[in-house]
């Protein structure tokens, strides 16, 4: 009674996960048990061919985890060793990551579009205590850090150029695996205000020179865009994160580091256009994470110019299709080998289940059989 009790969980379970639809508190259950970064040091991404450093990031990493370097090299990490991750470079994009279009070319002229056609902005902190040590002197202050302050320079700029932005400077302290469930509650409270682009705004905690750069003579903290790889969401929003990182490519070089492709999911099943940014990280200090996110926000502009109102693009509404049927045929799959291992736990052996479910078949075929001669019969009645 028990296996069968289990199976019916995993069953209920997968089906959930697989179709999206693990949400709200049954989701935040499940991230409880799966912290996303690291509470000892940080992950290390090496090239398996050349052992280069490709990444150092505290965001705990798993095999099959993404990353989209600066140089638009694709890496899937294929091997984890302690806090080294292994990871090869793909070479076939189209094969192997499965992109569409981005939503213009590079070099597209932007279209005009006034305030009201403006896509509304959310911006919140899950890891609100986070701070920048050269600045605020400590890594960490519980009633709210110095990425509030990132938040509220990301917030002045997106302003400045029109945009309407709902700003949440709530820490969700403290900083621990349940960070994301209080903080889910504000981005559902940012979505029902009406706010269409959505950004977690993080700091890592790595060596400061894995952030560090010089973006048009300006020193400034490079940011990493991170997209959760665990919802229905999860194309939608990295096709958002390809785009922005485009437009970053072309007008500030050097601004967007890369783009990781993560297990997790970051609250990002909410909407098709949620990001998660780590600005710096915490040796690095929050003047430069200032002026990275005043360069992002120009950033957020162009894109709110070429794909106009905050409407999903059909690009996009075909791709969110395709998930959903790709959910449904998982989710069917998972349930055929759950109702599989529920029969021979039930049955108690092979031998025996294979003779039960002859034994039903054989059963089922003779009554379809004896439906159709008494069909017969009768059509040769008439």
């Amino acid at each position: 009674m028990q296996a069968r009790a289990i199976c019916v969980a995993i069953c209920l379970t997968a089906l959930l996960v697989l179709t999206g639809q693990l949400t709200g508190a049954a989701a935040d259950f499940f991230d409880l048990f799966n912290p996303s970064e690291s509470s000892e040091g940080y992950f290390t991404v090496r090239d398996r061919q050349d052992r280069s450093v490709v990444l150092r990031t505290a965001r705990i990493l798993h095999q099959g985890d993404r990353y989209i370097d600066e140089e638009n090299r694709h890496f899937r990490v294929v091997e984890i060793d302690g806090q080294t991750a292994w990871a090869e470079q793909i070479v076939d994009e189209n094969a192997l990551m499965d992109l569409p279009g981005l939503l213009f070319p590079a070099g597209a002229p932007a279209a005009q579009t006034d305030q009201e056609k403006r896509p509304r902005v959310g911006v919140y902190h899950t890891h609100g205590a986070e701070s920048y040590v050269p600045s605020d002197g400590t890594d960490t202050i519980d009633q709210g850090g110095g990425i509030l302050e990132v938040g509220d320079s990301f917030t002045r700029a997106l302003e400045e150029k029109g945009f309407t932005v709902n700003h949440i400077r709530e820490p969700h302290t403290p900083h621990d695996a349940g960070a994301y469930q209080r903080s889910r509650r504000t981005a559902e409270e940012l979505l029902m205000e009406g706010d269409q682009l959505i950004f977690d705004l993080h700091r890592d905690a790595v060596p400061p020179e894995e952030y560090e750069g010089t973006v048009e003579g300006e020193e400034v903290t490079r940011i990493l865009l991170v997209v959760g790889q665990q919802n229905q969401n999860a194309d939608n929003n990295r096709d958002f994160a390809l785009t922005l990182k485009q437009i970053a490519d072309e007008r500030h070089p050097g601004l967007v580091k890369g783009i990781l492709g993560a297990q997790g999911n970051y609250n990002q099943d909410l909407t098709p256009r949620a990001i998660l940014l780590e600005v710096g990280a915490h040796r690095n200090d929050r003047d430069n994470a200032e002026r990275a996110v005043a360069l992002f926000a120009d950033v957020v502009d162009r894109y709110a110019a070429g794909s106009g109102k905050a409407a999903v693009p059909p690009a996009q509404s075909a791709r969110t299709n395709r998930l959903s049927l790709g959910s449904v045929l998982k989710a069917i799959l998972v349930l055929a080998a759950v109702l599989f291992l529920y029969l021979l736990l039930s049955t108690g052996s092979w031998e025996e289940l294979k003779s039960k479910v002859g034994s039903f078949f054989e059963r089922e075929f003779a009554d379809l059989r004896a439906l159709g001669r008494r069909g017969d019969r009768e059509e040769d009645g008439d």
